[in-house]
């Protein structure tokens, strides 16, 4: 068996892999590694990730009296979010930063505003990346990395995380778009970074 460490460097690996050679094909071309956007994407992604796992996660709970998930790899915050956040929402960060270049080539242009890119990435999000992550978890560790209490997806993943998601995603991707405009300061992705970290180890 792997290490839990080591298994969330082979997701997180396997997760970019996949998604720069996927939005190379889709693109046609070679994607553009521009260092900034690219740390900006998955320092925020990260940061507004982990934040907004605990809000629905808790929300949820309150609403319907059990939770949506429950993380069983380094819980932290009553096992809404994980340790490994830094590294697995980071890398998902990264994979959209190469998702707007591929699916920009590819999207009819009524497509490719946030409202669409939160409908495309709120099933992207659970139906792919969760449900493999979930999956080279068991293979590699025996279990998974985040267990979905609703058994509609064989507790990989759940239906009714889709439509949270994608509000989620649409909030995200608007503060995310506001900071790309701004003149680049690298206290951005740095301070997102940071403020994950603190907020992931203050609960």
């Amino acid at each position: 068996m792997f290490s839990a460490l080591t298994t969330g460097i082979v997701c997180a690996a396997t997760m970019l892999g996949v998604s720069y050679a996927l939005n190379r094909w889709l693109a046609g071309r070679p994607l553009v590694i521009d260092v900034y956007p690219m740390l900006l994407y998955g320092s925020a992604v990260f940061c507004l990730a982990i934040i907004m796992e605990v809000v629905v996660n808790t929300a949820y709970t309150l609403l319907v009296g059990e939770k949506l998930w429950a993380y069983h790899v380094y819980p932290r915050h009553d096992r809404n979010v994980s340790l490994l956040a830094p590294l697995i929402w980071f890398a998902y960060g990264i994979h959209l930063y190469f998702a707007d270049q591929g699916l920009s080539r590819r999207l009819p242009a009524g497509f490719k505003g946030d409202r669409a890119r939160a409908l495309i990435t709120g099933l992207d999000a659970p139906l792919v990346f969760e449900v493999t992550g979930n999956l080279v978890f068991l293979a590699l560790l025996g279990d998974y990395y985040a267990y979905y209490l609703p058994d509609d997806l064989w507790h990989l993943t759940s239906l009714r995380v889709i439509p949270l998601y994608m509000l989620s995603i649409y909030i995200g991707l608007r503060i995310l778009r506001w900071c790309a405009a701004r003149p680049r300061h690298w206290g951005l992705p740095l301070g997102f970074y940071g403020a994950g970290l603190l907020f992931l180890f203050s609960g």
